[in-house]
């Protein structure tokens, strides 16, 4: 199995187990956990199941990673989707400043801790800025929804763009933002 999606991965992996533990339910643990252990976040599979680091892919822009929390802290994913950035053709790949820091989403905490996710987010997002790329990149959908969210309250032009996007990318059939999102800023009010 395999997830573009880091928090994804990790619920499977980690969450999943907690659960069937608590409720005492010995089958239901031993289906998760042989499930979580052949669960896969794509950078994971691409470059430790297939030893790939190089998919063809061409990505023209400069693009920012940001390392979101679940990929980071309990998947220990690395440096596994920058191994497959840097194999992009005409991908120039800049340094985030605390690419590390979470973006403020993380769920419900962005409902249950507004002020704290909404002070988080900006600081995410000058950083992104701050970087001057076209592009930021995450494993995560959630991330990047958030930080999107941000880019167009501000009217910032940065795209976010999941990596699995990036690395589907060739020169034959080259990503185009424009046919997968649309700016908040153009949405009716």
């Amino acid at each position: 199995v395999v997830a573009p999606s880091g928090s994804c991965v990790a619920a499977v992996r980690h969450q999943q187990p907690v659960v069937a533990r608590t409720y005492g339910d010995a089958a239901l643990l031993a289906r998760v956990e042989e499930l979580g252990r052949r669960t896969y976040e794509l950078s994971e599979l691409l470059v430790d199941v297939l030893g790939v680091t190089d998919v063809g892919a061409y990505f023209p822009h400069r693009v920012t990673l940001h390392t979101t929390c679940h990929s980071l802290r309990m998947l220990r994913v690395g440096d596994r989707p920058q191994r497959l950035l840097h194999a992009v053709e005409g991908l120039e790949l800049v340094d985030l400043p605390d690419s590390d820091e979470c973006c403020g989403f993380g769920g419900t905490f962005a409902v249950k801790n507004a002020d704290t996710s909404t002070a988080m987010l900006a600081d995410k997002c000058r950083a992104i800025t701050g970087t001057g790329a076209d592009v930021v990149t995450a494993g995560d959908f959630s991330c990047l929804m958030h930080i999107e969210g941000g880019l167009s309250r501000q009217g910032e032009t940065v795209r976010p763009v999941h990596y699995a996007e990036i690395l589907a990318s060739t020169r034959a059939a080259p990503y185009d933002a424009n046919r997968l999102r649309t700016s908040t800023a153009e949405l009716p009010r």
